[in-house]
């Protein structure tokens, strides 16, 4: 069954790609916004081993050829490279989701086991998460200056936000007849949350573990691309800081090599994410 299904997901990728490269070759668009397969392969072949072809002929630009941009030469020059850029945003996520899920479990465990806390935190939680962490880049910089912390903190506040809910509600769905009966066993506050909360909660919580996978990716990569002199986000809008990407025109091969090893690092995380899930409530189901 698992082999079936990946085949399948495989013939879908391979039919995609045929697909593009067909309309992308036959001009139905401009290729400033479908850039044709050998462009994209062309860019993605600088981007990675960080050296520029030959200066190409007008024949060969004529008949297709990639020739290299302004933005992969902005890129080249400031040293940056695919695999180099998206080692550094793969490093935020995983900050990101080692900080912040534990507190979002922390929160939403405390909430969802104590009537008391909820009252008091889940009006609080409400106004929180309504604030976009994009939105608090500013502010980390009016206190910490221009750091990496501006770049993190977004990140966890995104993570740790999202991880609230699958904990809270994981926890206020636990059956009574489970409490009860472990109470009427002798379990203490301490047991009965290691023993009986914790474990029933769990396939919520990892379940939740996937959706905060990709709200740290866009998360981490909309910080990039606001202020960022690294990372996926600063590849794609063409490197350096505001005053340069003012000056460099976007490569639509490039934003697409950027699109797809994004993609491709999403994919692989919520991979993980997906056998953790499986591996951890086997007993579940």
């Amino acid at each position: 069954m698992t082999t079936q299904r990946a085949l399948l997901g495989f013939s879908s990728l391979a039919a995609m790609v045929v697909a593009y490269t067909l309309v992308s070759n036959a001009g139905v668009l401009r290729p400033e916004v479908l850039p044709p397969t050998q462009q994209i392969i062309g860019a993605f072949t600088e981007l990675v081993t960080g050296g520029r072809p030959p200066p190409a002929s007008e024949e060969h630009v004529h008949a297709g050829h990639h020739v290299s941009s302004d933005h992969v030469g902005t890129l080249l020059q400031q040293g940056v490279t695919l695999q180099a850029s998206l080692a550094v945003s793969v490093a935020r996520v995983l900050f990101g989701l080692a900080v912040g899920v534990p507190l979002g479990i922390l929160m939403g465990v405390l909430m969802g086991w104590n009537r008391r806390a909820d009252d008091y935190l889940h009006p609080i939680y409400i106004m929180v998460r309504s604030v976009p962490p994009l939105a608090l880049i500013t502010y980390i910089m009016l206190w910490l200056g221009h750091s990496e912390a501006h770049r993190l903190i977004p990140v966890v506040y995104a993570v740790a936000a999202t991880m609230v809910i699958p904990a809270y509600h994981g926890v206020r769905d636990v059956g009574g007849t489970y409490l009860v009966a472990a109470r009427s066993l002798g379990a203490r506050r301490w047991l009965l949350l290691t023993r009986v909360l914790l474990p029933a909660a769990s396939p919520s919580v990892l379940a939740g573990l996937r959706y905060a996978v990709a709200i740290a990716w866009m998360t981490t990569v909309g910080a990039e691309m606001l202020m960022s002199e690294n990372g996926m986000g600063n590849l794609l809008v063409g490197g350096g800081l505001w005053s340069s990407r003012l000056q460099t025109k976007a490569d639509p091969a490039v934003i697409m090599v950027g699109i797809l090893a994004l993609a491709g690092a999403g994919w692989a995380m919520d991979a993980a994410a997906k056998v953790l899930n499986v591996r951890l409530t086997r007993w579940a189901r």
